[in-house]
C-alpha cells in the first residue's frame, strides 16, 4: 500500500456512525443497573437522577473527545492520540488495555448475555456459548468484509432495537391509562408513585451521605453510558485516508465535511442515548412496583414486560436485549481492530494485523478468537466493573490531551471555552468515579493499575523494536 499517496472514499456517513455509537453504548447495563440502584437509593426519582447525571458526564466526554476527533482526525483512538502528543510509552499503554482488557471482554461479555436470552437461559453453559461465538463469527465475517458491510448490518440491527423500545413505550404508556383492576385492598403503587417535577426529594441532598451513595451507583451507571466515542477509532477512515497515514491535517487532504462527522456523530449519539436512558428507565419505575423490581434483580426488565404486556411484551423486550449486546459486538468488532491495525502501521505490532485492501483483516480475526477464547475459558461477568475502571482512566487520559498538548491543539484550531468546561467536567467526573471504586470494587481498582503498570513494562521491553518513530501529524 503506497501510503503517501493513497486515499479512498469516504467510507461510512453520520448515520452509520451515529448507530455505530449507539450500537457500543446500549448493551445490558441498562437493563440491569436500576433495579440495584433502587435498593440502594430507596426514591425513584433519586435513580433518575442518577441517570441524568451518567448522561451529562458522558456528554461532556463526548465534546471532549469531538474537540480532539475536530484535530487529529485518524483512526486508534487513544492510543493516536497519546503517543503521538503526550508520550510513545502512554500512547502503547493505551493500546496495551485495548489489546487486553478494552475490547476482547466487552465483546465476550456482550456475545454472553445475547446467548442467554436467545435461549432463555440466565447462566452461561454450553448453549449461550455456542450462540455467543456465533455471534462473534458472524461480526467479524461482516467487518472482514468492508466497514461498510458490517456498519449497514449494525444500522439494520439498532433500527430494530428502536422498534423493539418504541413497541414497550406504547405498551407501558396505555398500561399507564388504564385504570386500576386489581384488589382495591392491596392498591398497585409504582415505584415511581411520585411526580418527578414534584422537587421535595431534593431535600435528601442536604446529606452527605447520600450523596455517597448516589456516587456509588454512579460507578456502575455510568458502564451504561461507556461507548460514546466508538467512532473515534475509525475517523481515520472517514476523511479519505488510511490508518496510518502521515497527512498534514491542516492540508488539502482533509475534508472539513469529512472532518466534523465523527465529532457530531458522537455528540448526537450520547444525546440520543442519554433520552433514551432517562426514558426507558422511567417506564421500567412507573409501571412496576418497587417490590417486583427489586426481587428481579438482574432481569427485572423481564418481569416489568410481562406484567405490562404479559408474555408477548416479555419475548419483545428479550429480543430487544439480545440485539442490544448484538450491536455491542458488532460495533466493537468494528473498533477494537483498529487501535492493533494503528499500532502495527507503528511497528509495536506484527504487520500482518495492518490494514490489507483498507480493512484490517488480521486483527478482526484476532480480535475475534480472542474473544471467542474468552467466552469459553472465562466467567467474564465478574469482569464488567475492572472494565469500567480501566476504560474511565483511560478516557480521561486521552481526553486531557487537549491541555498537555494545548499549544499544538490550538494552533490546529483554537479551543472554544465549551470544550474546556466539558473537559474539565468529564475529567472530574471521572476521578470522583475512581474514588468510587475505592469503596467499592479495590480489587479492581488494583488490576486497573496493574493492568497500567504492565502496559508500561512490555513498552520499555519492546521500545528497540518499533520500525518506526512516531511524530505529531
Amino acid at each position: 500500500m503506497n501510503s503517501t499517496s493513497r486515499t479512498k472514499s469516504r467510507s461510512i456517513g453520520l448515520v452509520s456512525l451515529v448507530c455505530l455509537v449507539i450500537g457500543n453504548m446500549i448493551g445490558s447495563g441498562v437493563y440491569i443497573s436500576s433495579t440495584y440502584a433502587l435498593g440502594a437509593l430507596g426514591d425513584a426519582r433519586l435513580v433518575l437522577l442518577a441517570w441524568a447525571l451518567g448522561g451529562a458526564h458522558a456528554i461532556c466526554g463526548a465534546i471532549a473527545y469531538a474537540a480532539l476527533a475536530k484535530r487529529i482526525p485518524m483512526s486508534g483512538g487513544e492510543y493516536s492520540f497519546l503517543s503521538r502528543f503526550v508520550h510513545p510509552s502512554i500512547g502503547f499503554m493505551a493500546g496495551w488495555i485495548s489489546l487486553i482488557a478494552g475490547f476482547t471482554a466487552p465483546i465476550a461479555t456482550a456475545a454472553l448475555v445475547f446467548g442467554n436470552y436467545m435461549s432463555e437461559s440466565r447462566t452461561a453453559n454450553d448453549t449461550t456459548r455456542w450462540i455467543a461465538t456465533g455471534l462473534i463469527l458472524t461480526g467479524a465475517l461482516f467487518h472482514w468484509i468492508h466497514l461498510k458491510t458490517g456498519s449497514w448490518v449494525n444500522n439494520g440491527i439498532v433500527l430494530l432495537k428502536f422498534i423493539g423500545f418504541a413497541v414497550f413505550a406504547m405498551a407501558c404508556i396505555g398500561f399507564l391509562q388504564q385504570p386500576s383492576t386489581g384488589d382495591p385492598e392491596v392498591p398497585f403503587v409504582p415505584a415511581l408513585s411520585e411526580s418527578i417535577v414534584s422537587f421535595d426529594y431534593l431535600v435528601k441532598l442536604d446529606h452527605a451521605a447520600i450523596w455517597m451513595t448516589i456516587l456509588v451507583q454512579l460507578f456502575f451507571i455510568s458502564l451504561s453510558y461507556t461507548g460514546f466515542n466508538a467512532s473515534i477509532y475509525i475517523a481515520g477512515e472517514i476523511d479519505g485516508r488510511i490508518a496510518g497515514e502521515q497527512t498534514n491535517l491542516e492540508g488539502s487532504n482533509t475534508s472539513k465535511d469529512g472532518n466534523m462527522l465523527v465529532p457530531r456523530s458522537m455528540i448526537i449519539a450520547c444525546l440520543l442515548v442519554t433520552a433514551i436512558y432517562l426514558g426507558i428507565n422511567y417506564l421500567f419505575l412507573a409501571c412496576d412496583s418497587r417490590e417486583a423490581i427489586l426481587a428481579g434483580g438482574d432481569y427485572f426488565v423481564s418481569d416489568v414486560a410481562y406484567d405490562v404486556g404479559g408474555s408477548t411484551l416479555r419475548w419483545v423486550m428479550r429480543i430487544t436485549i439480545a440485539l442490544s449486546s448484538a450491536t455491542s459486538v458488532l460495533a466493537m468488532l468494528a473498533t477494537g481492530p483498529r487501535v492493533y491495525a494503528q499500532m502495527a502501521a507503528d511497528g509495536w505490532l506484527p504487520s500482518w494485523l495492518g490494514y490489507q485492501n483498507d480493512v484490517p483483516r488480521g486483527a478482526i480475526g484476532i480480535q475475534a478468537a480472542l474473544s471467542i477464547a474468552l467466552v469459553w475459558l472465562a466467567n467474564i461477568l465478574d469482569m464488567i466493573s475492572y472494565l469500567g475502571i480501566t476504560l474511565t482512566a483511560c478516557g480521561a487520559l486521552a481526553t486531557s490531551t487537549l491541555w498537555i498538548a494545548y499549544q499544538a491543539m490550538s494552533d490546529r484550531r483554537p479551543i472554544a471555552w465549551w470544550e474546556h468546561i466539558a473537559l474539565a467536567v468529564y475529567i472530574a467526573g471521572a476521578l470522583l468515579l475512581l474514588v468510587a471504586a475505592w469503596f467499592v470494587k479495590p480489587v479492581q481498582l488494583w488490576c486497573c493499575l496493574g493492568t497500567f503498570a504492565s502496559g508500561i513494562a512490555v513498552y520499555l521491553v519492546s521500545r528497540g523494536k518499533s520500525n518506526r518513530s512516531l511524530s505529531a501529524i
